[in-house]
C-alpha cells in the first residue's frame, strides 16, 4: 500500500491510499476534526466514485473498526467534574501508538488535555504512568477526557515521524 499526504490549503490534509490491488481511497482531515472518505472508481482511478463525511467521533469509531483489536471504549457518564469535565462529556479510550508515530521513543508528557491513566505494554499494565515514561510503538494508552482532548491525543499519536 502506498500513502501520499497532500496539503489542501483552506481545506485540510488529504491522505491518498493505493492498495496492492490498485484500488484508491482518500481521507481528507479537516481542521474541525471531520473526515471526508473518498473512494475512487476502479475503472477511472482519477475519478471519485463516492464520498462519506464523518464527524470526529464517527471517524474514531471507524478507526476502531479498522484496527485489528478494539482500541476505543466509550463510557456513559463518568463523574469527572473535579477536572473540569462535566458528566456526559467524558470518555475513556484506548489508543494504540502506531509504528512510525512521532511520539514513539518520546516521553508521555505532551500537551493534549487528556489524562493518561494507564499504559498497556504487551502483557504488562503500567497504571498511573510517570509523565517521563517513554512511549513505544504498539503501547496502548488508556486515556480519559473530553472528546476534543482525546481527539488531540489520538491525532498527536497518529502523526508520522
Amino acid at each position: 500500500m502506498t500513502l501520499e499526504r497532500i496539503g489542501l490549503p483552506g481545506v485540510g490534509v488529504s491522505h491518498l491510499l493505493t492498495t496492492r490491488d490498485g484500488n484508491r481511497l482518500a481521507v481528507v482531515v479537516r481542521p474541525d476534526g471531520c473526515r471526508d472518505l473518498a473512494i475512487y472508481d476502479p475503472e477511472e482511478p482519477d475519478r471519485v466514485a463516492g464520498t462519506v463525511l464523518l464527524c470526529a467521533d464517527e471517524a474514531h469509531l471507524v478507526a476502531d473498526v479498522l484496527h485489528a483489536t478494539v482500541v476505543l471504549d466509550h463510557l456513559g457518564t463518568p463523574a469527572l467534574s473535579a477536572d473540569g469535565i462535566t458528566a456526559g462529556e467524558a470518555q475513556a479510550v484506548r489508543i494504540r501508538v502506531p509504528a512510525g508515530s512521532a511520539c514513539a521513543d518520546r516521553s508521555l508528557a505532551t500537551p493534549h488535555g487528556a489524562d493518561v491513566v494507564a499504559v498497556i505494554r504487551g502483557a504488562r499494565v503500567l497504571p498511573h504512568p510517570d509523565p517521563a515514561l517513554k512511549l513505544q510503538a504498539d503501547d496502548v494508552l488508556l486515556a480519559v477526557g473530553s472528546s476534543p482532548a482525546l481527539a488531540r491525543l489520538h491525532d498527536m499519536l497518529a502523526e508520522p515521524c
